[in-house]
């Protein structure tokens, strides 16, 4: 056995609680790992939130071969309420909230406790690593743990690092061993939404935290890409995001911790919503949760309105005052460039990889086809009514696109230089031709934004509702 300041470390009990749902395709290597602990003085609080396939059965198998596992049952009130009912219940000095489709390195309890002894902290949080479920293999879990922030002293505390406090770890529980007594004395609970419903609870430990100190060892392993995950579920509850960042603010201010942590909490929050908006799929949740932004959320998280080296990374800086200044449409014309090009470099990549194989002919042919001004078709409703301004490269482009699709009508072509076209396939018209005209939109055809907005200003000075006159920061791609 071994000793921490006198004390034999096996003499102190630790409680493992696992929220468990409908988890038993992962739950008994979980259970297996956690059992095969070499640190043995641990209880093992499973506490099952309503599920209806047998992952009840596989724990109760275990619980009768196992004295230390624990099986509490409950209706389906979610991961954070599950946690809540199983700290309730826990006997031990120290606590860890782990997930039920993970897997543990067989001393995570023991180095964590010996962190946690040695240096009398109210957290201790571990290196972890990811498992890719469909690839098959692991991987770097982004952010779990940034050694490159945390303070040069082994012990550690908000005080030495209030602006990026929350940057050190990730918002989530199961990689932290805490002390039981600091939780309650803090009066720490996770949050009942159906998803995010830990990072609050984390971020105000963090920011409550007297002690706090690292284990620099991989010692949890995250499944992802887990269809049965609630992380699948999450972009069609994306209000649950905006209720955790929410709470947190009000519980920071509450505490007093807002005005020292408040750079930190903006980054945390300027991240989440940033990771949100880039990455929900469903057309329906990205319009709700995108006008949700614009209308309230921004304002009342205060995310917006610093300098841009207020904030860790350029990219959740330049996508927040996108979402500040943009419309909807605007804003996913913007994306669509940026993920075009870079597929555009991507492809050009492989094309120089093929020549370097011998591939000099293909590469040549490729390089040799025209390039296109491809119209963000599926950006538009069905049955628009469409004028486009401006018949260059852009324009010309966008029209043969519009007439091959036939989803919206084309009301007409203009163009400051109508007369300087000679075409029989489009009669370009001079601007003042659209006072007259009904429409839906305006489409800019032009590539610089710079001459777009110029163009705005134009038609709006035509009185055409600011709405009604839309442009699409166009990419050059594919081929005519």
């Amino acid at each position: 056995m071994s000793r921490t300041y006198g004390v034999i470390m096996d003499e102190i009990k630790v409680s493992v609680i696992v929220p468990v749902y409908n988890g038993e395709t992962y739950l008994e290597e979980c259970m297996e790992s956690i059992l095969s602990q070499s640190y043995k003085n641990i209880e093992v609080i499973f506490v099952d939130d309503g599920s209806t396939d047998r992952s009840a059965e596989r724990i109760q198998s275990f619980q009768e071969r196992d004295h230390r596992v624990v099986l509490i049952r409950q209706t389906n009130q979610y991961a954070g309420i599950a946690r809540n009912r199983g700290f309730d219940a826990a006997t031990g000095k120290y606590v860890m909230f782990l997930d039920a489709d993970d897997y543990f390195d067989s001393s995570l309890v023991e180095k964590m406790v010996s962190a946690m002894q040695r240096n009398h902290a109210d957290i201790a949080i571990c290196k972890s690593r990811g498992y890719d479920e469909k690839a098959k293999k692991e991987h770097q879990l982004a952010g779990a743990l940034n050694l490159e922030l945390l303070p040069e002293k082994e012990v550690f505390s908000k005080e030495d690092v209030p602006e990026y406090i929350f940057q050190l770890t990730a918002g989530w529980a199961w990689d932290k061993m805490y002390r039981a007594g600091f939780i309650r004395e803090k009066n720490l609970r996770f949050q009942g939404t159906r998803v995010a419903n830990d990072e609050l609870f984390v971020d105000l430990s963090l920011g409550e935290a007297e002690a706090i100190v690292a284990v620099r060892d991989e010692l949890v392993i995250h499944r992802t890409n887990v269809i049965t995950s609630i992380e699948y579920t999450r972009e069609r509850f994306w209000h649950c995001g905006y209720e955790m960042l929410a709470e947190e603010k009000k519980e920071l201010e509450s505490r007093g911790l807002f005005p020292m942590l408040k750079r930190s909490f903006v980054n945390r929050a300027a991240k989440y919503i940033t990771w949100n908006v880039c990455s929900i799929t469903t057309a329906e949740y990205f319009s709700e949760y995108y006008s949700f932004l614009t209308e309230r959320a921004i304002e009342e998280l205060e995310i917006v309105g610093y300098p841009s080296e207020y904030y860790d990374d350029p990219f959740v800086c330049e996508t927040l005052h996108r979402i500040e200044k943009l419309s909807e449409i605007e804003f996913l014309c913007t994306r669509i460039r940026e993920l075009n090009q870079t597929v555009a470099e991507r492809d050009l990549y492989v094309q120089e990889l093929l020549s370097d194989m011998g591939c000099l002919q293909e590469r040549m042919r490729w390089m040799k086809e025209g390039k296109r001004w491809i119209f963000p078709d599926s950006l538009m409703p069905d049955g628009a009514r469409v004028v486009i301004y401006g018949f260059g490269d852009v324009g010309s482009d966008w029209f043969e696109d519009i007439q091959r699709s036939g989803r919206m009508k084309l009301v007409m072509v203009v163009d400051k230089n109508y007369d300087r076209f000679e075409t029989d396939a489009v009669k370009i018209h001079p601007v003042e031709d659209v006072d007259g005209a009904e429409y839906d939109y305006i489409l800019i055809a032009v590539n610089e934004k710079e001459t777009a907005d110029e163009i705005r200003g134009v038609l709006t000075e035509r009185k055409i509702a600011p709405e009604k006159i839309l442009w699409f920061d166009p990419s050059e791609r594919g081929t005519k």
